[in-house]
């Protein structure tokens, strides 16, 4: 990925591009320390990542991310700072992150891996890889993942159960609560839940098709259902003639699936 870092203050530039590299050994980094030559630049040569410093001397950050947000939409800004009073100002921007300095290695890692747009390239590499697997979910029944026809070993069991909730969902986006409301019945297990975001993009991108969980700031979702084989997606699309498909459970390890399994019940046996 393409990245530029920029702050007046040249030693605090230089060492976000040491923490970007040590998270990302291919990162290409530009470090600028102009605010108005690093918008020239950026407007001519389009960036993947931004890690901007927000109060500078002849355009401050905010308004760095906002010029160039006209023209690339879609960039990742990721603002680093010894202030709070501009947070709001920065999520107006759809920031990806918004980093209170001094910056650690930890806290650039997680705003590389929890970039608010994904990167083109990376998209097309990975629709290229997910085309040459073949990727088969089953629901009816106990919930299961294969890939090539082997069942996915996730770090974590309650993974399986993230996963699952998505395809749930069919696609339907998912706020952060309310998954965790389903998984764990109430709000407080944030570290967790990014414990298992983590190791689900990490088990599917291993195996080539990582690009099936579509996630943002505060909420997830399936995507590529096209290229996804599932016996409920399949159901859904033809009641009536595909109803021999379900024999009296769904997802049944998941307590959460038991309204569904009720409807499902309902329709069959009406």
């Amino acid at each position: 990925m393409k990245y530029i870092v920029l702050d007046d203050e040249i030693f605090a530039a230089n060492y976000i591009a040491e923490l970007i590299l040590e998270n990302d050994e291919e990162a290409e980094v530009t470090v600028k320390n102009n605010p108005v030559e690093a918008l020239e630049v950026a407007l001519t040569e389009k960036f993947d990542v931004c890690f901007i410093d927000i109060q500078m001397p002849g355009l401050n950050g905010v308004d760095f991310a906002a010029k160039l947000k006209a023209k690339y939409p879609r960039t990742n800004f990721v603002f680093i700072t010894g202030y709070s009073d501009f947070m709001g100002d920065a999520f107006q921007l759809d920031a990806s992150d918004y980093i209170m300095k001094p910056a650690s290695s930890e806290q650039v890692k997680h705003a590389i891996e929890n970039l608010r747009y994904s990167v083109s390239n990376k998209e097309v590499s990975q629709e290229d890889d997910r085309a040459k697997v073949n990727i088969k979910i089953i629901c009816f029944g106990n919930f299961d993942v294969l890939i090539d026809n082997i069942p996915v070993k996730f770090k974590f069991d309650k993974t399986k159960e993230l996963l699952a909730f998505l395809v749930h969902r069919r696609g339907a986006r998912c706020s952060t609560k309310e998954i965790m409301v389903a998984l764990w019945e109430d709000e407080g297990h944030d570290s967790y839940f990014r414990m298992l975001r983590k190791d689900l993009r990490d088990s599917l991108s291993n195996l080539k098709c990582g690009d099936i969980i579509y996630s943002e700031r505060g909420s997830m979702s399936l995507a590529h259902l096209e290229c996804i084989e599932c016996d409920y997606f399949e159901w859904s699309e033809n009641k009536e003639e595909l109803m021999d498909l379900y024999q009296g459970e769904y997802m049944a390890q998941y307590s959460w699936a038991e309204e569904m399994n009720g409807l499902i019940d309902n329709f069959k046996y009406k």
